[in-house]
């Protein structure tokens, strides 16, 4: 299975940690936020506690990392992310993609990158090759997050999502984890 035990901080005030089912109650409600408010979730229906438990064993049995982040000061989950199945066809099981959710007050404090750093640090050891990010072509401060970490544009689809009466366009990032370690080998 990918993943720690042990909680890494992350500054002085957040540490990251394996998801638990503790922490799904949180979870759900991040996620649910977005759902309801932000143009970049394509989802419009609500995530359940029950849906998200599903979700979080089929990680555990696919070794795939679900993390949160918390806050020092009163143990609250501030943020989460994994790696999930990028495509079912066997042919990608190399390759994962990456979703980050930081709750809204606690943006702007490295919250983002701390949660894709320990993706990367549960992913590469296990022989992830890949890492692709969807995101939302206007959510700017997701792509320089994740353009911060050395993914690159490899693909942009038009108009094929719609929340809130508007047609949205989305972008495809990629990033290499074992590319060196791959060229050496060959």
């Amino acid at each position: 299975m990918i993943g720690k035990a042990r909680e890494e901080m992350v500054g002085n005030d957040i540490g990251i940690r394996d998801m638990t089912d503790a922490d799904l109650v949180s979870v759900v409600e991040i996620v649910n936020r977005e759902i309801a408010e932000s143009p970049y979730v394509w989802a419009e229906i609500p995530v359940t506690v029950d849906a998200r438990r599903q979700w979080l064993a089929r990680h555990g049995e696919l070794g795939q990392p679900a993390i949160v982040a918390t806050s020092s000061m009163d143990s609250r989950v501030i943020g989460w992310a994994s790696l999930s199945t990028f495509r079912p066809s066997s042919g990608y099981r190399f390759t994962l993609e990456a979703s980050v959710y930081v709750a809204r007050d606690a943006r702007r404090r490295g919250l983002g990158r701390g949660l894709i750093a320990a993706l990367h640090d549960r992913a590469e050891p296990a022989g992830v090759h890949a890492v692709v990010a969807v995101i939302d072509a206007e959510n700017t401060a997701s792509i320089d997050l994740f353009h911060s970490f050395g993914y690159a544009d490899v693909g942009r689809l038009d108009g094929v999502g719609r929340k809130f009466g508007v047609w949205r366009d989305e972008v495809f990032l990629l990033k290499h984890l074992m590319r060196a370690r791959d060229q050496s080998r060959a």
